[in-house]
Parts: C-alpha cells; sequence; structure tokens
C-alpha cells in the first residue's frame, strides 16, 4: 500500500514538472500575433475634390483589406496588418497643411499615401523634415511635389508624365491625322513648371497647340464661358485635356455638346465612362476618352481585377473607379517588402535603389531621374483606356508607358 502511495506521489510529481515545463515552454516561443503598420491617408473628405476623394478613400480601404485577408506583409519575421488613418484635407492647400501635421504630430505616422491633384506640394514642408516617407497619388510636376528638395517624396502612381505620354500614345495609334490640339484644364490641373513641359514635349510628338489654352477654376459651376472658348478653336482635330476630375469632364462635356462640338475629348482623368455619363447624360455621352481601367479587361492584372471587383460589389457597378492613391499604398508596400524594414530612411534608400516595382497596374518602372532632378523617384507603368461613344462604354486598349527619362 505504501508503495502505491509512493508511485502516485512520484507520478504526481512527474505531471507537474511536465507540465511546469511545458508552461515555460509555451511562453519562451516567439509571439506570432500580428502588428499593425500604420499608414497615413490624406484625403480630402469634404470640398470640391471630395467627389473623387471620397471614392479613393472607398478604394484605399479595399486595396487595404485585400493585403490584410492575404496576409498583410512580414518584416523581418513580424507578421503585420495594415491600419490606415484618415485625414481630411478638405480640397485646400492649408488643409493639406493640417492633416500633415495631424498624421505625423498627433498619430505619429511613419509613412503617408497622397494626397493627389496637386495638393501635395503642400506635404513635404511638414513631411520631410520629418522624415516621413509620403508616396503621392498624382503630381503635377512642381518642384514641392516630386524633386530634389523632396528626398522623402515618391510617385506610387505615374502622374503628369504617364498621363501625357499614354495619350499621345492613344492619338498615334488609333487617331494619325489629328495634329491638332485644343488645350484644356482646370486651375489646379497646370503650372508654370507643367505647362513648358508639355509644350515642349508635344511639340517634339508632331502636335500643333492651337487656340487659346482654356483654363477653368476647380470648382467651376458654370462650365458654359469655357465651353464656348473651346468651341471657338475651330482648327483643332480633338480637345486634349491633361488633367481633370469626372465632375470637370462630365460638366465640359454637357456644356460643349449642347453647343454642337462633337469633337474627340481626350481627357488624361482616371474617371470611368459611366460616371462621366451620369454627370453629362445620355445625349452628351459621345468621343471621349479617358484613362480608366475597366472591369475584367483583356490584360488585367488579376489584382486589379480583385479591387474592381469589390469596388462594384459593396458601391455598384456604376461606381467610379480612379485607383490613384490605391496604386500609391500598393507600390509603398511593396517597398517597404523589399526593404524589410518599417524605418522611413531605410525604405528611402531600398527605394532609390530599386528600378521595378509592381503595381496594381502590372510591372512598373521606377525612373524620372532627369524629369524630377532626383534619382528613381518617379514611376512608368500601364495604364488602360475607355471610349465612350453613342452612351456605351467600352474598353480602349492597354498602353505601355517607357521609362520616363
Amino acid at each position: 500500500m505504501k508503495d502505491k502511495r509512493l508511485v502516485t506521489l512520484f507520478g504526481c510529481v512527474c505531471l507537474v514538472v511536465a507540465l511546469s515545463m511545458f508552461i515555460v515552454t509555451a511562453y519562451a516561443q516567439p509571439t506570432t500575433a500580428k502588428k499593425k503598420l500604420q499608414i497615413g491617408s490624406l484625403t480630402s473628405m469634404t470640398g470640391w475634390f471630395s467627389t473623387m476623394d471620397v471614392q479613393m478613400w472607398n478604394e484605399l480601404q479595399i486595396v487595404r483589406d485585400i493585403i490584410n485577408e492575404g496576409g498583410g506583409i512580414t518584416i523581418g519575421g513580424q507578421k503585420y496588418d495594415i491600419e490606415l488613418l484618415v485625414e481630411d484635407c478638405k480640397s485646400r492647400l492649408d488643409g493639406v497643411t493640417a492633416a500633415t501635421n495631424s498624421l505625423i504630430y498627433n498619430k505619429k505616422v511613419k509613412f503617408i499615401v497622397g494626397p493627389a491633384a496637386f495638393f501635395s506640394m503642400a506635404t513635404a514642408p511638414v513631411a520631410d523634415p520629418n522624415k516621413v516617407v509620403h508616396v503621392l497619388g498624382y503630381c503635377t510636376d512642381t518642384p514641392l511635389e516630386i524633386g530634389p528638395q523632396v528626398p522623402y517624396g515618391f510617385l506610387g502612381y505615374f502622374g503628369s508624365e504617364g498621363r501625357m505620354r499614354v495619350m499621345t500614345q492613344i492619338l498615334k495609334q488609333k487617331y494619325p491625322n489629328y495634329k491638332n490640339l485644343a488645350m484644356v484644364s482646370p486651375a489646379g490641373g497646370i503650372n508654370d513648371h507643367l505647362k513648358p513641359k508639355m509644350k515642349a514635349y508635344l511639340a517634339a510628338q508632331g502636335y500643333n497647340l492651337v487656340g487659346e489654352w482654356v483654363v477653368f477654376p476647380d470648382d467651376a459651376t458654370d462650365y458654359s464661358p469655357y465651353a464656348s472658348k473651346i468651341n471657338a478653336i475651330k482648327d483643332a482635330d480633338c480637345i486634349f485635356w491633361l488633367n481633370a476630375i469626372a465632375a470637370h469632364v462630365g460638366n465640359m462635356a454637357k456644356a460643349l455638346r449642347s453647343l454642337g462640338n462633337k469633337k474627340l475629348m481626350l481627357v488624361g482623368a482616371t474617371s470611368s465612362g459611366s460616371t462621366v455619363m451620369n454627370i453629362c447624360g445620355k445625349d452628351a455621352a459621345h468621343n471621349i476618352i479617358t484613362l480608366a481601367p475597366m472591369a475584367n479587361a483583356q490584360g488585367n492584372p488579376p489584382v486589379l481585377n480583385e479591387i474592381i471587383k469589390r469596388i462594384t460589389a459593396k458601391y455598384g457597378a456604376d461606381a467610379p473607379v480612379y485607383l490613384e492613391n490605391s496604386a500609391a499604398l500598393y507600390v509603398l508596400l511593396q517597398v517597404i517588402k523589399a526593404a524589410q524594414s518599417t524605418d522611413p530612411t531605410v525604405v528611402k534608400t531600398k527605394w532609390e535603389s530599386l528600378d521595378k516595382v509592381d503595381t496594381i497596374f502590372g510591372s512598373g518602372i521606377i525612373c524620372g531621374d532627369q524629369t524630377y532632378g532626383i534619382k528613381h523617384h518617379g514611376i512608368a507603368h500601364p495604364m488602360s483606356a475607355q471610349l465612350l461613344d453613342k452612351a456605351q462604354v467600352s474598353f480602349f486598349g492597354w498602353y505601355t508607358v517607357p521609362a520616363i527619362p
């Protein structure tokens, strides 16, 4: 009997020792819990640009979800989910400055995506002194967007330089006899840096800029005076319009068509044809080309199809698809993974060493050294186009942008 008690006691001691060793071993294992990688988003949730930016914020969250559902990103063996922190830029440059200050000083972010349009010139004076990597959804070639004064600023979507090259490819391939261009722009979409570049590039490509360059306010409500100026340029083969948002395109198309002007509108905007038609109406919805991706189009990368699928499922078949800031987020995450670091300076240095990067539009080329005056802060990537004609939207092809000098 005594022997049995000893055996039982010994067994209990062994069990306690084994359990203790299990607990110690379990706690000694490295944690597999994911961390959060916080990325700020500069988005105009209010003001005139919100008609585009609110949807771009929706798209940004969809791309975040796709990344996180795929396991997030792994850096040095540690897994991270992406957390987005948004600040309202209020469609004003001072709003961008205030939003950037909030993201950096209040929320302590080290990476920022956006803004799009021309607003990013107000980001650099805050972000660069704090060594925060900020990746633009667009640029209009001002020195405070991309350039030597902005060492922590990068393009994640190709901006004015890329769009201009796609538009001339479309003209050469589809409209080889069109040589005379009527130039149009919202005030924020043209400046003293971009205009001479456009003139020189288009002249080198064999195009004539005819008539007055028609510039209208970013927040215009009455487009008839500007449509009249465009209509007065009788020798134009087409209306060449580099920078715009859907509201600009739709309202101008409505005003022009009401004057009987049926000339081709070749617009660099990423606004889908259906979005433009919802603004201008079916009667004005013809002979308009925009640089917009299209669901399940031939040549679409799988990630692009998945993004558009989720956008339409959540926001409807006619939901606008822009993807500028989303492209910036996607490229930023590719570079962070390549750098295997969350240190902005390490990521910056790695970015400048890369020649190629995956984008949501396909393989991208990191370039623009001569154009922007700083090594490898620009990007070129494929882009697709849509044709809106006779109130019908059709895919108008993919166009590959060569490396921007």
